[in-house]
């Protein structure tokens, strides 16, 4: 009896484990790619509605998320992303160019059918929603999905997660250019990726994910967007 109640103790705490990483996988994600935006405020009761579980798995992911610095802590269990300043978002920009450039060129020489077909995919499914002017928000997941489909391939162990650090530090902030002019999203950039990995044109491959961001982070530079702490969101 001893030995069972352990297994199934130990079944128990694999089962929390695994919650709480599910959990704490969700909300990174959604950061990444502006579920929420710069100076909004989430309480930890609302961020479990929005997961569908308890408080318990949810401070334990916040804790993670504030220590990465994706949150900042605010009194009575709140918390916000934080605000921008130009030189942070410069020095975002630039390792994003150097470290997506370099995991780019590296899917590239591991690139397969199944990679050209499942990025086609996305790709696809990007053209359709700017065709059919639906909610441009969609579009934040299919870019995520697209470019970390590729970045995966690279097969790096050190490479995805300064990816990911980045990417969680300035997610939110991309979500003003759904504001911009209908061609900044266009999915141009992401076509030439494409191609270029099915001719194996690792530099070409990698220009274009240059040309990619650096389109997105001229928009919002110009807009002055990524610096304005903002309490509501700007697309409904």
């Amino acid at each position: 009896m001893a030995a069972q109640t352990r297994r199934s103790s130990g079944s128990d705490n694999d089962n929390r484990g695994a919650v709480h990483e599910l959990v704490y996988q969700e909300l990174r994600q959604s950061i990444m790619v502006g579920t929420f935006t710069p100076g909004e405020k989430v309480s930890l009761r609302s961020l479990a509605q929005q997961v569908g579980t308890s408080l318990t798995p949810v401070r334990g992911a916040v804790n993670r998320l504030i220590a990465e610095g994706a949150f900042e802590v605010l009194p009575n269990r709140w918390v916000m992303i934080p605000s921008m300043t130009e030189e942070k978002f410069d020095e975002i920009i630039h390792w994003r160019i150097r470290l997506e450039m370099e995991a780019t060129h590296r899917a590239c020489s591991n690139a397969t059918r199944g990679l050209i077909k499942k990025i086609e995919s996305i790709n696809k499914t990007m053209h359709k929603v700017v065709r059919q002017g639906r909610d441009r928000k969609d579009l934040l997941n299919e870019n995520y999905k697209f470019h970390f489909t590729i970045y995966r391939h690279s097969k790096s162990t050190i490479l995805l997660p300064m990816i990911e650090s980045l990417w969680l530090q300035c997610g939110p902030f991309t979500y003003y250019s759904l504001s911009s002019p209908k061609d900044l999203w266009n999915a141009k950039h992401h076509d030439t990726i494409v191609d270029a990995l099915k001719a194996g044109d690792a530099d070409r491959a990698a220009r274009a994910v240059k040309s990619d961001i650096t389109s997105t982070a001229k928009f919002l530079k110009s807009s002055g967007q990524y610096t304005q702490p903002r309490l509501r969101r700007i697309v409904d």
